[in-house]
């Protein structure tokens, strides 16, 4: 499997252990005036990215802002796990020649009209666009849960880049923490 694939295999599988390990009431809660959705209502956003990639298969545009609001999976848990796991199995029937293919992406880009633009780009950048969307929003789900008194894995929402300096601190500090070897033989 492709390394971009299997990566992002990887943060849904973070979701599904997030998402599982959540009781009803925190996935539900959005806990404002410090959050205006819930976990449940960030999961959705989540998937619309993804189900903008899915729907690409049958359609010459990706387009973004086809969202689906209000539904099931943003309060019940089962139907948010549910759909991560859709997503999953459809990312596995993925091969780098996928990636490869060009796209157009349509989205909105102005807050005070309705505009929106079309570009042309790859189903690769696409999906890591998905992807690391996925890592944003996670960070933002864990932080709610973590406001609601909930323990959290510290990686759930590392984005990759950050992860990749945090290991160099770790391997500086451990370089550092080793013994000087003597140049004198024994």
């Amino acid at each position: 499997m492709d390394k971009m694939i299997s990566s992002t295999v990887n943060i849904l599988d973070q979701l599904q252990d997030f998402i599982s390990g959540l009781d009803a009431a925190t996935y539900q809660a959005s806990h404002k005036p410090l959050f205006d959705s819930s976990i449940g209502q960030h999961l959705r956003h989540i998937l619309d990215m993804f189900q903008a990639l899915i729907q690409n298969s049958d359609a010459p545009v990706i387009n973004y802002d086809v969202r689906q609001r209000g539904i099931p999976l943003e309060t019940i848990q089962q139907e948010g796990i549910d759909a991560l796991q859709s997503v999953r199995q459809w990312l596995t029937s993925l091969n780098a020649a996928d990636l490869q293919r060009s796209v157009s992406i349509l989205t909105e880009v102005d807050i005070d009209e309705e505009f929106s633009v079309q570009f042309t780009s790859s189903f690769g950048r696409e999906l890591a666009f998905a992807s690391t969307h996925a890592i944003h929003h996670l960070a933002l789900m864990a932080t709610i849960a973590k406001v609601l008194g909930c323990q959290v894995n510290a990686q759930y929402g590392t984005a990759p880049a950050t992860a990749t300096y945090l290991r160099s601190l770790a391997a500086e500090a451990e370089t550092s923490a080793q013994p000087e070897q003597s140049a004198l033989p024994a």
